[in-house]
């Protein structure tokens, strides 16, 4: 008899163990999210949201469609950018992480990753929404200065690459990495 109630006692335990480390679904999908951006594969990204991307920073709410968010979704992969989650948790019907992203755009501007609170939303089919909900690091005078310096030079320099700041297209991005290179190469040769 003793037998038999130890070993349901440590049967009992080890479910008791397993089920606490169980993941919940949506810290799981958030990471495939996540990883998906840093192989820039589109359609797993695509996959992961509903209908539309709602991407949401502080107060400046967008939604996209599927070929909307293609066309920022190029652009964006041009940089080659990588995201590190930093913390991650879920908050009962939301996951809350810190998440640093990195690429030649956001290295030239802010001359660091930019690290940034984000929740994500869901509905039952998937991520209903990202939210950048704070700035933790990020240089808006550093940001502004560095964009204004690449912006002015390269309509001096340069004119048939400039107009990339506000193109958000794949045309627009390749444009922004090709100012980005013939600045800092002229800046090389300088110093």
């Amino acid at each position: 008899m003793q037998k038999i109630i130890l070993i349901l006692v440590v049967v009992l335990l080890a479910f008791s163990c397993g089920s606490k480390k169980q993941e919940p679904a949506e810290l799981k999908l958030v990471k495939k999210y996540i990883q998906a951006l840093n192989q820039s594969d589109y359609s797993t990204v695509i996959s992961l949201f509903k209908d539309s991307v709602r991407m949401n920073e502080l107060v400046y709410k967008s939604t996209f469609s599927k070929q909307q968010y293609y066309s920022l979704f190029q652009w964006d992969s041009v940089f080659k950018p990588t995201y590190t989650i930093e913390e991650i948790q879920w908050m009962d019907g939301y996951v809350e992480m810190k998440v640093a992203k990195k690429c030649e755009r956001i290295l030239f501007l802010n001359e660091e990753p930019i690290v940034t609170k984000e929740q994500v939303y869901f509905d039952e089919k998937g991520i209903k929404s990202v939210d950048i909900i704070e700035y933790i690091i990020f240089n808006d005078e550093l940001w502004n200065t560095n964009r204004e310096k690449l912006v002015t030079w390269t309509a001096n320099n340069h004119p048939d690459i400039d107009g990339f700041l506000y193109d958000q297209s794949l045309e627009g991005g390749l444009k922004f990495k090709e100012a980005i290179y013939r600045f800092q190469k002229i800046d090389t040769v300088q110093n």
